[in-house]
């Protein structure tokens, strides 16, 4: 359990949560870092809604919107894929009037308490709920810029060995293309998640910010819908990707449809020969011809000839 105790001019650290009646006077703002077991022990002193405390406890979460807004607090949770590495994170945020907690539900790398220090060291100790609130959401979404860049290369790579046709092999090609697409999902239910917290906590419709805080909230909400929208043009990119493996693989058929066509087109006219001289009957001078069988096998190698002959002139093989 750590608790960050912003007054006028500066900030400190404490192990455990302050007297509640100090909010307000001493202490203007008050930010906490603290588990799920912990938080059940200060929900009473807070008036935190029971409701919120069975969502922390739940096990199974989602990639949607789950802000709720109350008269005295706002509450959402929040499931973070962006990395993909290290495990999936989820935390809970408690918006009060002069408190804000992160709650870890799961934190796989450590990377939520980090990232809540790296925000206050950000922020100013005058600076106000909202700007803290974002510059901790920024904190969730740092590096994927550069993490969305790469999938672009590499869906590049991946597209270049499509035209190349050096792939190692279709079933490994397809189930590269499904990892990605359900990462890319993840990461597109997981943007759009922090968008639609971040302007619903800029609407204020409890009125918790003061005048001017929800700005840095929109700023934020407007870098995740900029992510959201270039992981959108990567799920196209990948779709098209699909489409040109597709295309490739019908146009290695269309080959060997050719190739088989090709020679079906050969041996028809010598199946008619063979079947014209395999009919025996007895008006048929070439049965007793001593050159007969050397002319039906010289008639057909020249049919074969000619009509490879014909299939090169148009280009057939």
């Amino acid at each position: 359990m750590i608790f960050y105790c912003f007054s006028e001019k500066n900030h400190t650290v404490t192990g455990d949560m302050p007297d509640p009646a100090l909010l307000g006077r001493e202490i203007r703002l008050l930010v906490g870092m603290l588990t799920v077991e912990e938080l059940e022990a200060v929900a009473p002193r807070l008036s935190l809604p029971p409701d919120t405390l069975r969502q922390c406890r739940e096990e199974v979460r989602y990639f949607r919107n789950s802000l709720e807004v109350g008269e005295q607090v706002s509450f959402a949770t929040v499931k973070r894929t962006a990395g993909g590495e290290t495990g999936e994170d989820c935390i809970a945020l408690y918006l009060q009037k002069s408190c804000f907690l992160v709650v870890d539900i799961r934190d796989s790398d450590g990377s939520v308490q980090r990232g809540l220090e790296a925000a206050i060291g950000r922020c100013q100790p005058s600076a106000g709920k909202g700007q803290l609130i974002a510059a901790f959401l920024d904190t969730l979404i740092e590096g994927d810029a550069r993490l969305l860049e790469e999938l672009e290369f590499t869906f590049s790579g991946l597209e270049e060995e499509v035209l190349r046709d050096t792939l190692g092999g279709e079933d490994d090609f397809i189930i590269r293309l499904l990892h990605h697409k359900q990462y890319l999902l993840l990461l597109h239910n997981y943007y759009g998640q922090l968008c639609e917290i971040a302007t619903s906590l800029a609407e204020d419709e409890n009125r918790l910010l003061v005048r001017g805080e929800a700005r840095a909230l929109r700023r934020f909400a407007d870098r995740a819908e900029r992510l959201s929208r270039t992981v959108s043009t990567l799920r196209e990119q990948l779709g098209q990707l699909r489409e040109a493996y597709q295309s490739m693989l019908d146009q290695r058929m269309n080959a060997i449809m050719k190739t088989f066509t090709v020679l079906s087109a050969i041996f028809l006219p010598l199946s008619l020969i063979v079947g014209w001289y395999g009919m025996n009957f007895t008006a048929m001078p070439e049965l007793h011809w001593r050159f007969g069988y050397p002319m039906v096998v010289l008639l057909c190698a020249a049919v074969t000839l000619i009509c490879i002959k014909i299939f090169k002139k148009h280009h057939w093989i």
